[in-house]
């Protein structure tokens, strides 16, 4: 049993559900992921990795020479239980390659949760994989016993799946699966919505396309969150010899998800190179401020929301506490904004002070991929 629990819980890798940032951080088959405002130690694992498909890039791929694995789905639930009894987990994170049948292996994974929520009185978080091509019978079920449901797109159009997956169809399968997820999500909305993956790096789509996809997803699907899964090549795969996503561009990837997200960016005020794709010597917020000097200064006592969160080193928190502050009065030094956490030496460029510039400060040098962690873009 622990050996299948190892291999099962490992190839949860390819799950994602935070940022890449948290990668390093794995060990075995507990995953820190945040939610909301805590973190939440995740038990992430696979109900079998047998699979029908034979996508190029993917451990389970049918052709490929491996050890094959599956769960009981009583065995499973008792032994997540067992661990979360003993406080080694507090939330559940349940995928699975497709054994034989879609339908039928969707459906043992909801009796894996159902089991926990009926049985056990299992009432903390759970987030459950919804299969490609489902029937919305088994998502309705899925719905009672789950708090974030997620189903992994891969690609963002037809053209660009056929490159890495030859026998599932981007409009049927994928698509129209995320179509009555997302429907049956606005009847009544799930504790932590839902969510979907993209594969970077895999089948060669530019960065541009990948953030108008989300941005689309965003404004039709009722999408709580884009993951960027950075392509990671598996040995006894086609793709094996592909050269892996860089951290960096997922990190980059990011940041511009949270601009059209959260920040009112549209795709076509994202910094792209003449490829399509993110710089990577610079966040796309601080290029973007660059790229257009007319916007700015902006005086940061009559400036809007929406207008604070395009100033490089503003991010929402610091945004709404500049609102709060200026119900009860002017901001007139600098020292206000530093009591708040606003580093000054990112916004002197772009701010006056009661008409004022501030005298410009020497940047500090740091290590910029924690501005995604909090789903801000300073």
């Amino acid at each position: 049993m622990q050996k299948k629990l190892k291999y099962l819980g490992e190839l949860g890798i390819f799950e994602v559900s935070d940022y890449p940032y948290q990668k390093e951080k794995y060990t075995s088959f507990i995953y820190p992921s945040v939610c909301g405002d805590r973190i939440v130690k995740l038990f992430k694992v696979l109900l079998t990795n047998n699979c029908i498909f034979n996508c190029f890039y993917c451990a389970n791929r049918k052709d490929r020479d491996c050890p094959r694995y599956s769960f009981d789905v009583y065995e499973l639930a008792e032994i997540f239980y067992s661990m979360w009894q003993k406080k080694i987990v507090n939330g559940l994170f349940l995928s699975s390659g497709i054994d034989i049948d879609n339908n039928q292996t969707q459906d043992k994974m909801i009796d894996v949760i159902k089991i926990l929520r009926k049985k056990y009185n299992y009432n903390d978080y759970i987030h459950l994989k919804i299969l490609p091509g489902v029937d919305e019978y088994l998502i309705k079920k899925a719905k009672i016993y789950a708090d974030r449901l997620s189903l992994n797109l891969e690609s963002v159009n037809s053209l660009y799946l056929k490159r890495i997956s030859k026998e599932k169809n981007f409009s049927k399968n994928l698509l129209n699966t995320l179509k009555k997820l997302s429907d049956l999500n606005k009847e009544k909305p799930l504790k932590n919505g839902i969510t979907t993956q993209v594969i970077v790096g895999c089948s060669e789509e530019n960065d541009r396309e990948i953030i108008s996809f989300s941005y689309y997803l965003y404004k039709n699907y009722d999408i709580s969150r884009v993951y960027y899964s950075g392509f990671i090549p598996v040995l006894k795969t086609p793709f094996e010899n592909k050269s892996p996503c860089s951290f960096k561009r997922q990190i980059r990837l990011y940041q511009a998800d949270i601009l059209i997200r959260k920040y009112k960016f549209l795709p076509s005020e994202i910094p792209f190179d003449k490829k399509g794709n993110l710089y990577l010597n610079k966040d796309p917020k601080s290029l973007w401020a660059e790229k257009n000097k007319e916007f700015f200064p902006l005086e940061i006592n009559k400036a809007e929301f929406y207008q604070l969160l395009k100033i490089p080193g503003i991010g929402i928190k610091s945004a709404q506490k500049i609102l709060k502050i200026r119900k009860e009065g002017k901001i007139n030094s600098e020292d206000i904004l530093k009591k708040i956490g606003v580093r000054i030496e990112r916004v002197q460029p772009y701010i006056l002070i009661d008409g004022k510039k501030i005298e410009k400060q020497k940047e500090k040098k740091e290590n910029k991929v924690y501005y995604t962690i909090f789903d801000e873009v300073v």
